[in-house]
């Protein structure tokens, strides 16, 4: 996968969490909770990856993307936070969390350009798995934190 497939994949998918973190402040979450979970999925798909014969991704490397991603979504689930209201539980608006992704976004595409030790591909893979770990980590205890306030709301 060549770094504009790759920008091009992160494009979409940071429109996505843009898109749902807006929808998140103008309609209420479904009672379930489990839309939240969904970007889990759909970043996973670049597991896919795996399958490349010219993928040569190391123990460390995969331990060092999945660290990293779990650091970056530290501020994410400091900052996601709900509001009830009548008709049901809302994302709170959050200039902050907006402001992280776009941090995040630019940090990602500084340090594709400063690696400079990896291929092309182990890159790309590389920085999907940090995606999706932080991903992972914050739609998880955005989760829970959605259960907790729903459940609350119901007593």
């Amino acid at each position: 996968m060549n770094s504009t497939v790759s920008l091009s994949i992160s494009i979409l998918i940071f429109i996505l969490i843009l898109r749902g973190q807006f929808r998140g402040t103008q309609k209420p979450i479904k009672r379930s909770g489990t839309p939240l979970l969904l970007p889990i999925l759909y970043i996973s798909t670049s597991l896919f990856q795996l399958f490349d014969p010219k993928l040569h991704i190391q123990s460390i490397q995969v331990i060092t993307a999945l660290a990293i991603g779990i650091v970056v979504a530290i501020p994410l689930i400091m900052t996601t936070k709900f509001e009830v209201k009548a008709d049901g539980t809302y994302f709170r608006r959050s200039k902050a969390v907006i402001v992280i992704l776009i941090a995040i976004f630019a940090f990602r595409f500084v340090l594709m350009e400063t690696i400079t030790n990896m291929d092309a591909s182990t890159l790309a893979f590389f920085f999907n798995l940090v995606t999706l770990s932080y991903i992972a980590v914050w739609r998880m205890v955005t989760f829970s934190k959605f259960r907790r306030v729903s459940q609350s709301l119901a007593t």
